[in-house]
């Protein structure tokens, strides 16, 4: 029996504060909280590459991507990565607004160029600055703040008959804009021909050697003690099933077939059996848009969480350049970009909602001046 109750989770048992507990705070202290909360944030394989650089003079957080984190396979230009900051950055907007401030956040750098190519690239680049200042609106947002740290991605069944509330729906599409476009599936033809296409593309991961080789650095044995990663049980993987698939995507160990099929069949069977699908695209492939998306997704998964809905990213479809431009043609017939695919629903077995929290770095490891 495996405890996720050690170092590397440390960071999900901090204690949520009131508003009167968060006044009482020093600046210094209430930014590095805010920064807490946008540690709590999901990020592609769980990388967590952001990096906060904290001015409690000015009460201005910069957010930088650290470079080594962002993934050469499967994230060639820094896409998912910004998508990451730009879930961070809802965090830290929900918390701030929480306690009676508001955040002005201004893109530093809007040149996809610094990510091309990685190898050449090392280090900090700065990609928001944001200003806290107190503000004389209030939101009653305590649920959607405790949702932070709550909120995680379970890779299981969902019920497939069990329909999401009309009004989570409606307030769903109401996050729509004139760059980011939100799709919502539910019938069963359309959630199939969405299925094919991720098992095409979990398929290529699994026979890519670069993809997979990638993926088994990431995807961690049960007992892990890193900081950073997946381990197996966040995919429902017994402790023995975790360490055969990440030695065999390594390539240490043959690939067990059975392994194989199993990963590459398990997000197109639960796109198949998952109530409602939710993917984002943007009429412009832009850094902006990347943050735009990282916001509206994550604000989603705030409100999902709230509600005791359960849901999956799937970055296959996003990540294969060729198999996201098919389904771009095919199914929506429009060269839009798709940048974010995940599937929602009630957990079909309570043990699956039960799952740990992926881990974290240690709060002064992403806080780089604390």
């Amino acid at each position: 029996m495996n405890d996720y109750s050690g170092k590397n989770y440390s960071v999900w048992q901090t204690t949520q504060l009131q508003k009167q507990e968060f006044e009482k705070l020093s600046p210094k202290e209430q930014l590095i909280h805010l920064c807490l909360t946008a540690h709590l944030a999901p990020s592609s394989h769980n990388t967590q590459p952001w990096r906060f650089m904290i001015n409690s003079d000015q009460a201005e957080i910069t957010i930088n991507i650290d470079k080594e984190f962002i993934l050469p396979a499967s994230d060639v230009n820094g896409r998912q990565a910004i998508i990451s900051i730009g879930c961070a950055l809802a965090n830290l907007k929900v918390a701030a607004k929480n306690f009676g401030y508001q955040v002005e956040a201004t893109i530093l750098n809007n040149d996809k160029q610094i990510f091309k190519p990685i190898e050449k690239h090392t280090g900090l680049i700065p990609i928001i600055k944001i200003k806290v200042s107190p503000t004389a609106l209030t939101e009653n947002l305590a649920d959607i703040y405790q949702a932070i740290f709550e909120r995680k991605v379970t890779r299981a069944e969902y019920l497939e008959n069990s329909e999401l509330p009309t009004k989570l729906l409606e307030y769903i599409n109401s996050l729509s804009n004139n760059q980011i476009k939100i799709h919502l599936v539910s019938d069963i033809l359309r959630r199939l021909t969405i299925s094919e296409f991720q098992g095409q593309a979990d398929n290529f991961v699994i026979n890519s050697k670069k993809f997979s080789r990638e993926l088994g650095e990431w995807l961690l044995p049960n007992n892990t003690t890193s900081h950073v990663g997946m381990p197996g049980i966040n995919f429902g993987l017994s402790d023995e099933e975790a360490n055969r698939l990440h030695q065999g995507l390594k390539g240490d160990i043959p690939l067990n077939p059975a392994d194989g099929l199993k990963f590459s069949t398990g997000g197109k069977i639960g796109i198949e059996k998952s109530p409602t699908i939710c993917f984002l695209t943007a009429a412009d492939d832009t850094i902006e848009n990347w943050i735009a998306t990282g916001e509206i997704v994550e604000n989603i998964f705030l409100k999902l969480t709230a509600n005791g809905i359960m849901f999956t990213m799937h970055a296959g479809i996003t990540e294969v350049s060729l198999i996201n431009k098919l389904f771009s043609m095919s199914f929506l017939g429009t060269s839009r970009k798709i940048l974010s695919l995940f599937r929602m629903g009630y957990a079909k077995r309570k043990e699956d909602g039960d799952r740990p929290h992926s881990p974290r770095l240690p709060l002064d490891k992403v806080i780089i001046n604390y």
